[in-house]
């Protein structure tokens, strides 16, 4: 009896015609994860344009030169009579920035004087800069490195390779946390979408008699289902980013699984609180989108937590993507102490089990509130019915 209404609420809330449920809970988390890996697919950062203005005539401005142009992260576009020229070249977008080989540079370096070597940059593209910069800092120090011994009729050519990633690209350190985020949002929202709806179109004393009256039943043929497609649709795109990176063993595998599994437990539940505390859809959803969606940027991935003022780092810590990020991070490490993982994976396990026993509660309390306020609104229809007859 209890499992014949367990299928039939499930089959009434999951297969009654309700296209946006599906939408939500399946075509837009794998077609936005997709997309994603799709568009960070590209190499990395390489043959960044810039200039290059040589005021010094010496065997030292050459050889930086050389060096500049072996580099497969540079590409000296223009070399500029002067810095004018360059200047105008950064506005028009047509380089990124460009290097002054100043007067007198292999005389100064010569008596030891440590000449300055100017570097101009566009103010316009924070990342890329980071990556020019960065790079003809470590040319120009190799260089500066070897002023001293035997020359080189060439320069050595460099390639760029990363641990762990062989293709070289975003795939390999940002677009798995992108997708995990995606998800970490999915989850919040299909929590509210399908915990709410029966509030919406007033249908709760419906869905209770198809769970046999008991609540518990409803609340597990909402959350059950919804749970696995979720985690199932997590570990697959996972899985299909992952391909193009060193191989995880099966218990990393595992592990990463489980983490992700608890995470969707976690952020659906919450979910279900914010429908459980508000008892309205727009501002349940409300609430899940102001929190789900800036998570990525407080997780760690792309700024370290421990530089964050205190107040965020708190909310990072109660953000469930932080700690599975952590240990998706650690097992692409591979070979690498695993008592940090489970340290996560206990407070994801305490996540989950947190938001969905609260969410069970209080949406007991609002179905047995509303199943009420139903029950009196037939009354009070079935009174002025009789009225008017």
């Amino acid at each position: 009896m209890v499992l014949n209404g367990l299928l039939k609420t499930i089959r009434k809330i999951y297969f009654g015609h309700n296209i946006v449920l599906w939408m939500i809970l399946v075509v837009l988390p794998i077609g936005v994860s997709l997309f994603t890996v799709g568009m960070f697919s590209s190499q990395i950062v390489q043959h960044v344009p810039i200039g290059i203005v040589i005021q010094d005539n010496s065997q030292l401005a050459d050889k930086l030169e050389a060096k500049l142009r072996s580099s497969p992260v540079l590409d000296i576009k223009m070399v500029c009579p002067d810095m004018g020229e360059c200047e105008h070249a950064v506005v028009r977008g047509d380089i990124q920035g460009f290097i002054v080989l100043p007067n007198d540079l292999e005389r100064r370096a010569l008596r030891l004087e440590a000449p300055v070597i100017p570097v101009y940059s566009s103010g316009q593209n924070y990342l890329t800069n980071m990556f020019t910069t960065k790079e003809i800092r470590a040319v120009l120090s190799a260089a500066g490195s070897e002023l001293f011994t035997a020359q080189m009729a060439d320069p050595v050519k460099v390639q760029i390779h990363s641990v762990g990633n062989l293709k070289s690209n975003y795939q390999g350190f940002l677009v798995l946390g992108l997708v995990t985020a995606i998800f970490h949002l999915a989850a919040m929202i299909v929590g509210v979408f399908v915990l709410s709806f029966p509030l919406r179109d007033h249908r709760v004393k419906e869905m209770l008699g198809y769970a046999g009256g008991s609540r518990f039943t409803l609340w597990f043929a909402s959350v059950f289902p919804m749970n696995i497609i979720l985690w199932l649709e997590t570990v697959g795109c996972y899985a299909y980013c992952h391909r193009l990176l060193a191989p995880l063993t099966l218990d990393e595998f595992v592990i990463t699984a489980a983490a992700q599994l608890f995470m969707i437990l976690a952020c659906s539940g919450a979910g279900v609180v914010f429908v459980g505390l508000t008892g309205v859809m727009r501002m349940a959803t409300g609430a899940a989108g102001v929190i789900g969606s800036p998570a990525f940027a407080f997780a760690g991935q792309t700024f370290p937590v421990m530089a964050m003022p205190f107040a965020v780092r708190c909310f990072a810590f109660v953000l469930p993507l932080t700690h599975v990020l952590m240990i998706q991070s650690t097992m692409l490490l591979g070979d690498v102490d695993m008592a940090p993982a489970w340290e996560s994976m206990k407070i994801l396990i305490g996540m989950a089990l947190f938001w969905n026993i609260l969410g069970a509660f209080l949406m007991s309390m609002r179905w047995k509130q509303f199943a009420r306020r139903e029950t009196e609104y037939e009354d009070k229809m079935r009174t002025d019915s009789e009225a008017s007859a």
